[in-house]
């Protein structure tokens, strides 16, 4: 039985264009505003660096493997605040490149994964290679949680929830605004489909590269499609979630129960 609430903050703030020190500076400085009992906080895709899919050499002097600078620092906020911080970073593992999701948690667990659906039309895969797992289900302070990367949402049998194994996909995203009617319906559909929380974090601003960002774009939808919290005049974006309120509507109208079966291989 569920004793307590979920507490998430999204943040969406700008990225300054692969200046590491300076995006990290950023998170340091949004943590120390976070509300008393937050359980996780959720920055967008990439957020050191921004979407650098145009120059892989460029992407290959910032990329990091898990034990670099970026991970380190997150460990060390995830400790100091006792949240777990979640996004992507741009991540090396040998001589390939990896949109890297992370799942930081304090007391030192962490979850990778690297993103499986690749933007072919932002040209993501001339620079990244593609993850071939599965995207992680992390359960942290009775929650379960499914962390998948933008270009994912797109995907619904991808995302399936079979047997209601999670209770909250969390999507972080560079999403520009040319599409953002598309963000916001596919991640009320996912909500619908999956009867759970989706909780999708945007990056804002322009790029480098002329591409919008817009502002406020973040949202947390409920598992009846409802949006409960979008940005307003800060970065932060806290939302409260119900385990019990989710479990006692799946009870009520157990529509996975009649879900089809398949095999995602």
């Amino acid at each position: 039985m569920f004793t307590r609430n979920f507490n998430i903050i999204l943040i969406e703030d700008d990225i300054i264009w692969g200046d590491k020190a300076s995006n990290l500076e950023r998170l340091r400085h949004n943590m120390r505003e976070l509300p008393a009992g937050t359980d996780l906080v959720v920055v967008p895709e990439l957020f050191t660096t921004g979407f650098i899919t145009g120059d892989r050499d460029q992407a290959a002097t910032l990329a990091e493997r898990n034990t670099g600078d970026t991970i380190a620092e997150l460990h060390r906020l995830a400790n100091e605040h006792q949240v777990a911080i979640a996004g992507s970073f741009l991540a090396a593992t040998a001589a390939q490149l990896y949109n890297r999701a992370f799942f930081i948690e304090p007391g030192g667990e962490d979850t990778f994964y690297d993103k499986r659906h690749l933007f072919t039309f932002g040209g993501e895969n001339r620079v990244f290679n593609a993850g071939r797992g599965q995207a992680p289900i992390v359960r942290f302070r009775g929650f379960n949680i499914k962390l998948i990367v933008c270009y994912d949402l797109r995907f619904p049998v991808f995302c399936r929830n079979v047997s209601n194994a999670y209770d909250m996909l969390l999507v972080v995203a560079n999403w520009p605004v040319a599409r953002q009617a598309a963000w916001r319906q596919l991640l009320i559909a996912r909500a619908l489909e999956n009867e759970c929380y989706v909780c999708g974090v945007n990056r804002c601003g322009t790029d480098p590269t002329g591409l919008d960002y817009g502002q406020g774009s973040s949202i947390v939808v409920d598992f009846k499609g409802k949006v409960l919290m979008q940005r307003a005049n800060s970065p932060l974006i806290g939302a409260e979630l119900s385990p019990a309120d989710l479990s006692r509507f799946r009870e009520k109208f157990p529509a996975w129960r009649d879900a089809d079966e398949f095999k995602l291989i």
